[in-house]
């Protein structure tokens, strides 16, 4: 049976498969065209299981919270951490995700398959799906910023991935100035919450 704390010290996992299987998109050969392909469908099929075990064990006992911390570096007396929580709507929300981010994965392979740059569409949608799953399962503001950002970038790599048609560089020049304002008052809220917490 799997136990909440066990979940909590693998959560790392879930986003780690699509992120694996993002890697191995982007830098395959263009000629593999059905490689990139079945990685991200089997990273996103794993992401998949990963999160509906985190569900079972974090309804095991709902009103827990359970995370697991690493030490990323040290810097003087300070110790910079990094994790991951799991609760009850973290891991219903990885469930959603990766259900969805699946579904388009199989519709996108029919609806793309004439295309020669299909195994870098399918990098992008990974890494997409990644950083959203990191989004979710963080506990960590400097993670989540980092997580924020990358689903800004593959945002704007998946919006452009047709960057020959005016229509879709416009709007992925519009989405990436958008997310830059976001990012912006991001940040300066992460400023200011260390500011005045420490």
């Amino acid at each position: 049976r799997l136990t909440m704390t066990l979940s909590a010290s693998l959560l790392w996992l879930i986003p780690a498969t699509p992120l694996a299987a993002s890697v191995f998109g982007l830098f395959a050969p263009r000629t593999a065209r059905t490689l990139p392909i079945a990685g991200a469908l089997l990273g996103l099929v794993a992401a998949l299981g990963l999160s509906v075990a985190a569900l079972a064990g974090a309804l095991v006992d709902p009103a827990v919270r359970a995370t697991s911390d690493f030490a990323w570096f040290t810097f003087g007396a300070q110790t910079l951490r990094l994790g991951w929580l799991l609760d009850p709507l973290a891991g219903f929300m990885c469930v959603l995700v990766t259900l969805i981010g699946l579904l388009v994965a199989l519709f996108s392979t029919a609806y793309l398959r004439h295309d020669p740059r299909i195994g870098r569409f399918f990098g992008f949608l990974s890494l997409f799906v990644a950083a959203m799953l990191g989004l979710l399962v963080t506990n960590s503001l400097l993670l989540l910023f980092i997580c924020w950002e990358l689903v800004g970038l593959a945002s704007y790599l998946l919006i452009g991935f047709w960057y020959e048609r005016p229509a879709a560089a416009a709007a992925a020049k519009k989405a990436f100035i958008t997310t830059r304002i976001g990012d912006l008052g991001f940040l300066i809220g992460l400023v200011w919450l260390h500011q005045a917490t420490g």
